[in-house]
């Protein structure tokens, strides 16, 4: 794996110390209900404005720019451009935000055309406040061979025009995963990486988490789905 991997340190530790996150994950990967519970969680605990960038250009059906309303409450403000067909867009205030002493949280999705927009940051980005972190759910297709997660991480990294990232477990089956789905996620992701890296850090459902937090040592964030829709149980 070519590129520079920040695993010594567990996630909770790092959303003390950061203050810039650009997830970054493929569709189904779980990154935007992750996106919205880091920004919910840095809101409640620290009294901070959050600015939540919404800047994925596939269009997916679960946006982060769909809970806007809500997360007002929160003392989160989520920035996003409407699109027109497949027409790019450029999200405005991204470069003041990160400079400014609040949180900045930027959803890019995996595709390199939002990744090539992300990279006009990368002069901001590069900055010890900053991180990049990538979200790894062992259940997806892209994520079957290491190979495809290097090469995956790789071409959006240099896109963004980063030499580093931090890797984030979500191991999950969809909205009915079960704690026997997570746990054996982890497996999958320490036999893909193994001898390579560990990943210190998963996010979990948040009704599963009581079952499998005495299963495992590595930090877990209990996550909310925000992005439930009424047919999804039908």
């Amino acid at each position: 794996m070519g590129l520079f991997y920040e695993m010594d340190k567990n996630f909770g530790d790092v959303l003390k110390e950061k203050k810039n996150f650009l997830f970054i994950g493929e569709a189904g990967s779980g990154k935007s209900e992750i996106v919205l519970n880091v920004a919910a969680k840095l809101a409640r605990e620290t009294g901070k404005k959050v600015d939540l960038f919404d800047m994925d250009q596939t269009k997916p059906l679960y946006r982060s720019r769909d809970m806007a309303d809500d997360f007002k409450e929160l003392g989160v403000d989520i920035h996003y451009q409407d699109q027109f067909l497949d027409a790019p867009t450029a999200v405005s205030g991204v470069a003041t935000s990160l400079m400014a002493d609040h949180y900045t949280l930027m959803d890019i999705g995996g595709g390199s055309p939002a990744a090539r927009m992300a990279g006009a940051y990368a002069h901001i980005l590069k900055n010890e406040d900053s991180v990049p972190v990538y979200i790894i759910n062992p259940y997806r297709p892209w994520t079957k061979s290491l190979e495809s997660i290097d090469g995956t991480m790789s071409s959006i990294l240099k896109a963004v025009n980063l030499d580093h990232i931090y890797m984030l477990g979500n191991p999950n089956l969809g909205y009915h995963t079960s704690a026997q789905d997570f746990l054996e996620g982890l497996e999958k992701m320490d036999s893909l990486l193994e001898g390579i890296t560990t990943i210190n850090s998963a996010c979990v459902k948040k009704d599963v988490y009581e079952e499998v937090k005495g299963e495992t040592d590595r930090y877990l964030l209990p996550i909310e789905l925000y992005l439930t829709y009424e047919w999804v149980d039908r």
